[in-house]
Formats: structure tokens, C-alpha cells, sequence
């Protein structure tokens, strides 16, 4: 398990000098390259022994866990940003289930009105399963999750934010349906966050 959390800390320690990268832009009238770090809560349902994956279904089996992540400001158009994100479902799985995910992507405002932000994200990256005892499908995935957000600033420098995260891994093939056709696995579910903005300029 502390492995898992040194590879999150390794993950945005490489996000920070990417940001570091793109171009001036302004956010708020202020000029420059700024960025968010944060840290979240989640529930998830981990499509892993529960017949139905919505996020608010399977409660007795849904995983919990937290995420650090990391978010640039809106640097193109004004709209469209970045995300990076290590999502660790540690605790309360069925048996020893754990799933974590490394995932980086663009992220977009859709709607704003005063310190309230609305942002859909479509992130890719790997993801990991690690299942109780002699079951079928543990290993590293390709994954890749859309996502929407509601971001609110309560201060200058601090902004809370809600979270629905659906995550799709393609590659996980161990079971067949009724039908012969192979599927993937869909965890997703519900985070609550808060991050610091920190801004520099050039």
C-alpha cells in the first residue's frame, strides 16, 4: 500500500513541471501559469462483484479511498485546461479488492457564474486491480474516464469541488457474458475535493 502512495506523490511531482510548460495565460485577471493542487475523498462502486454499476447502487461493496490531483488554469480560449489525477480505492472492498488509477487528460468549463466553475475532463492513463485470493482479473489496465465537476472558490486561493468520475477499462477480459461477449470494467463514483491554487508568471 505505501508503494501505491509514493507512485501518487511520483505522478504529480511529474505533473507540476509540465504545467510549468504552458504558454501565459490570464485567469481572473491575473497573467501567468497557475495551477491547483488538491486532495479528494471518494466512493466508488468498482463494477467488481456488484450486478449493477451505477454509483448508487452496491453500497455495501463500494470502495473507498483518496485521490490527489493536480489542475492547470484554463489556458486555452480561456476554456480548456489540464488534469492529473492518482486515484487510490484502498478501503472497505469486498475481501482485499483494491483499484487505483494514474490519469492525465484535458479538462474544459462549461458553464461559470461567479466563483462557480462547471468542467467536464476526458482523462487516460493505467490502472490497476488487485483482487482477493485466487479470483480472475487482477493486473494493470489501459483506462480511460470523462468526468464532470463542480468547482466553487471559497477563497481567493482555496476552491472546494463535487465530482462524478466514470472510468472504462477495455482491456478487462476475464469474464464472458451470457451472450459470449467480452466486456470491460466500469468503476466510478462520487468525490469530494479541495485544492490551493498556486500562480506563478513569466
Amino acid at each position: 500500500m505505501l508503494k501505491k502512495f509514493y507512485f501518487a506523490a511520483a505522478f504529480l511531482l511529474v505533473m507540476v513541471p509540465l504545467a510549468a510548460q504552458v504558454p501565459p495565460a490570464a485567469e481572473g485577471g491575473r497573467a501567468g501559469i497557475s495551477f491547483w493542487v488538491g486532495a479528494s475523498i471518494s466512493t466508488f462502486n468498482p463494477d467488481y462483484g456488484c450486478p449493477i454499476s451505477s454509483p448508487f447502487s452496491c453500497w455495501e461493496h463500494h470502495l473507498i479511498g483518496v485521490g490527489p490531483y493536480l489542475d492547470t488554469n484554463y489556458f486555452l480560449f480561456d476554456r480548456i485546461g489540464a488534469e492529473g489525477e492518482a486515484r487510490l480505492l484502498l478501503f472497505h472492498g469486498p475481501g482485499t479488492l483494491i483499484e487505483t488509477s494514474y490519469l492525465a487528460g484535458p479538462r474544459m468549463r462549461l458553464f461559470r457564474s461567479g466563483n462557480l466553475n462547471l468542467n467536464a475532463k476526458f482523462l487516460v492513463g493505467q490502472a490497476h486491480l488487485d483482487v482477493p485470493g485466487l479470483l480472475l482479473g487482477g493486473g494493470s489496465y489501459f483506462a480511460y474516464a470523462p468526468g464532470v465537476a463542480i468547482d466553487y472558490r471559497v477563497a481567493p486561493y482555496i476552491a472546494v469541488r463535487v465530482e462524478y468520475e466514470y472510468q472504462r477499462w477495455p482491456g478487462y477480459k476475464p469474464f464472458k457474458s451470457g451472450s459470449g461477449a467480452l466486456g470491460g470494467l466500469t468503476p466510478n463514483g462520487l468525490s469530494f475535493g479541495v485544492s490551493y491554487a498556486i500562480h506563478s508568471s513569466r
